[in-house]
């Protein structure tokens, strides 16, 4: 049976791309599998503190530069025309974007079966797009025909 980019099989749990298997961990192996949604980014702390901090300091020089009034105008010079670029605002309205952007990033995520085998801890990973009610019926599938003992606590916490 499959579901997104997950197999599971009374031989063991693979990662599916392609219809291809890419990797696959023996149900002999495992000890644990544990249902999780973790964050698309390696490192999720510092991607947030680094958009919190361009985000707000963003937001603080911009009222600021509309408080002091000076608009930080820049004046350029073609021919006969001459116009004023804003260009303080321009990069304040940029750093509060990027800010934002690193901020939206933190919050996606993607559900994994966290897996403890004798080797140590490993991740299969679905797809983003994974819907988590055919993420449940896969879970009572797979306890149903294979006997996997998979902790879906992270489903008690959802409403469907």
């Amino acid at each position: 049976m499959i579901c997104s980019t997950v197999q599971i099989l009374g031989s063991g749990i693979s990662q599916v791309e392609n219809n291809k298997i890419i990797s696959t961990i023996p149900k002999e192996e495992i000890q644990l599998i544990k249902l999780s949604h973790d964050s698309r980014s390696r490192h999720p702390f510092l991607r947030f503190l680094t958009g919190f901090v361009l985000m707000v300091t963003g937001l603080i020089l911009l009222v600021a530069e509309f408080i002091i009034a000076e608009g930080g105008i820049v004046s350029l010079q073609m021919k006969s025309f001459s116009f004023g670029i804003p260009i303080v605002p321009i990069v304040l309205w940029a750093m509060v974007g990027m800010g934002v952007w690193l901020l939206i990033g933190v919050f996606q995520g993607r559900y994994n079966f966290l897996i403890k085998t004798d080797h140590g801890i490993r991740k299969i990973f679905f797809e983003e797009s994974a819907d988590i009610r055919e993420i449940r019926d896969l879970v009572t599938r797979a306890k149903d025909e294979f006997g996997y003992d998979i902790d879906v606590t992270l489903l008690d916490s959802m409403h469907f």
